[in-house]
């Protein structure tokens, strides 16, 4: 089986910042060749809709047959609710909790 790796968009992101950008444009060029799947959600696609173009470019820059596309369900809705209910994430990052949520249920 192919390795998948869920990304979200501060992972995206992390080809502009100096820190990671070494890191992520080479996990990037890794879903540009088909050698990992990159696993997307609805969720991070709507955080898409408010990034800057060069951020969005990344993204359509991976061939659609490298990626998995995943949507926040509503079990991943409850587990995401379990995650804030129990302080693993702070109750004012639910979105967070939604992608680790996410990431769970299709991992």
């Amino acid at each position: 089986m192919q390795q998948r790796v869920y990304i979200d968009t501060s992972v995206i992101g992390g080809c502009f910042d100096e820190e990671f950008s070494l890191w992520s444009i080479k996990l990037f060029e890794d879903f540009q060749n088909g050698k990992i799947i990159a696993v997307i959600s609805d969720l991070t696609r709507r955080e898409l809709e408010f990034a800057p173009n060069e951020v969005k470019n990344v993204i359509a820059s991976i061939n659609e047959t490298n990626i998995e596309n995943v949507f926040l369900t509503k079990d991943a809705e409850q587990l995401a609710l379990q995650y804030l209910k129990n302080g693993v994430v702070g109750k004012k990052h639910i979105a967070d909790a939604q992608h680790i949520a996410i990431a769970t249920i299709e991992s």
